[in-house]
């Protein structure tokens, strides 16, 4: 199933790409000499925007967030058993995805700087940070100093993680700079992620930048590094994200143009056709247990009112058919909502880390509380005042942890809620970089039961796809079969 939903998304996300009238420009504009820069802005946006939930349907379910149904005999497949090779279709697929949605940005910005749009230039060094990033997340050395060059560089060296990362937080710095320009102006129309407000672009651009950074806590002697570059985000005074970043190139009921997980969940007849991902047991118990009501948001009750879950990579017990509880209202909300990229909930628990660790200034409570009630807003839960002030209660009630872990397993705690159905990935990354500090957050969430496992826990990178040992056999770094689990990318070390 990880193979084929791999190549599903694929396939959308292609197809999506070639609708008339749907900011249909050419597909690689580095072959094109009159491609104006909004209009690949939306087009790469909109590529962007289908990547973040469906591309990652196997951490979904790592995580805990989904569960295939009892209808299906998956206790072997590829998500449920950890399985991953060079040619999984997954691996391909997002090593291509990237790379081609990379390249629209590379074209936005070289083309932008030639002609002073500093907007442009500023909204694609942005996003190849955000891509960039994220490879680096799943594979580590990716090519990046010598990518992007066409046919000048078919076979482009293999850059350290590290030196990549200390590039896109000086290019985030720079792009805000430019986003603070009085004429760096952009489409309003075009600009699907935020309309040409210059503001929020600053405000995202500094959010990646923390996340960049609070994913290198755990490395030894990077403390000095990461409070440096904090202060520089400090210092520019744009602020952090306070808003959901969703990506909306005017989704609506017509095929190829939907909502991309509606779209996953539900037809244009309005028919709910997802059959094969069904709730997770765990966040169903978690919440009931902590009085938190999302649960009800995230997914949907059976016929009789009850909320029911299924166990990842149980060979039998799983409800079949209408038996699991499907997605919920406050996932499912409309054909035209927005992609979200990085959530206002996430934006507020990075800075209640940073605060935590010592690395920023202000209140890790008030952050804290900030993230949790922006979760519940985004869902439509109404106030998470009483759920984050249960007395006693250190899954919920920052003000009741008292050590450092505690406070910290607090945050993550509800950073993970927040990000079911949202992130995936960013709480897949969450869980590597703490899990040696055992956590109950990180630990807590049962593994797949499946006897097929491949290795005792989550794999902790993605291999490299066949494609690069094709086409880049000299580069391309040597792994071995189980690379996924003991190859870990560098900020994991």
């Amino acid at each position: 199933m990880k193979k084929l939903s791999g190549f599903i998304i694929i396939a959308a996300v292609v197809l999506s790409g070639c609708s008339k009238g749907y900011y249909d420009i050419n597909n690689n504009p580095n072959n094109s000499t009159n491609a104006s820069v909004d209009l690949v802005l939306a087009n790469a946006l909109k590529t962007t925007g289908a990547t973040p939930l469906l591309n990652f349907q196997f951490l979904s379910e790592w995580m805990n967030y989904w569960a295939p149904s009892g209808s299906y005999a998956v206790n072997s497949s590829d998500g449920a058993s950890y399985h991953e090779d060079q040619n999984t279709a997954d691996n391909n697929g997002l090593w291509l995805n990237y790379y081609n949605n990379l390249e629209d940005y590379d074209y936005i910005e070289k083309t932008a700087t030639a002609s002073n749009q500093y907007f442009y230039t500023a909204a694609a060094k942005t996003m190849k940070a955000y891509l960039y990033q994220e490879l680096v997340d799943m594979f580590d050395k990716v090519p990046y100093s010598e990518a992007l060059k066409g046919t000048a560089n078919l076979t482009p060296k293999y850059d350290n993680g590290q030196d990549i990362y200390e590039a896109l937080s000086t290019d985030l710095g720079a792009a805000v700079v430019l986003f603070q320009r009085a004429d760096a102006v952009g489409s309003a129309t075009q600009d699907v992620l935020f309309a040409g407000n210059n503001s929020k672009w600053a405000k995202f651009a500094n959010t990646l930048r923390l996340r960049l950074l609070m994913r290198q806590t755990q490395m030894a002697g990077r403390s000095a590094y990461i409070q440096a570059e904090i202060n520089k985000i400090v210092a520019n005074g744009s602020g952090f994200s306070t808003t959901e970043s969703g990506i909306n190139p005017g989704y609506s009921n017509s095929s190829g143009k939907q909502n991309p997980f509606w779209g996953f969940c539900i037809n244009t007849a309005g028919t709910y056709t997802q059959d094969f991902w069904r709730a997770c047991k765990y966040p169903i118990t978690f919440c009931q247990v902590n009085n938190d009501p999302r649960y009800t948001r995230w997914y949907a009750p059976i016929t009789g009112g009850t909320y029911v879950g299924c166990v990842v990579g149980a060979a039998s017990g799983n409800p079949v058919g209408s038996g699991s509880s499907t997605f919920g209202p406050g996932l499912l909300v409309s054909v035209s909502q927005s992609s979200i990229i990085l959530s206002a909930a996430e934006s507020n628990f990075l800075q209640a880390e940073a605060v935590l660790r010592g690395f920023l200034g202000g209140s890790d409570l008030t952050l804290f509380n900030a993230g949790v009630q922006a979760s519940f807003t985004y869902l439509g839960a109404g106030s998470a005042a009483a759920y984050t002030s249960q007395a006693g209660n250190k899954q919920t009630n920052y003000a009741a942890c008292v050590t450092f872990n505690e406070k910290l397993n607090c945050i993550i705690r509800q950073k993970w809620e927040s990000n079911n159905n949202v992130t995936p990935f960013e709480t897949w990354c969450d869980y590597r970089r703490l899990f040696s500090l055992g956590l109950p957050a990180i630990t807590e969430p049962p593994l797949s039961v499946s006897s097929f496992l491949n290795g005792p826990n989550v794999p902790v990178r993605i291999l490299y796809p066949l494609i690069e040992y094709q086409s880049n056999a000299t580069n391309a770094p040597a792994q071995s079969s189980l690379a996924h689990f003991t190859s870990k990318v560098f900020w994991n070390q």
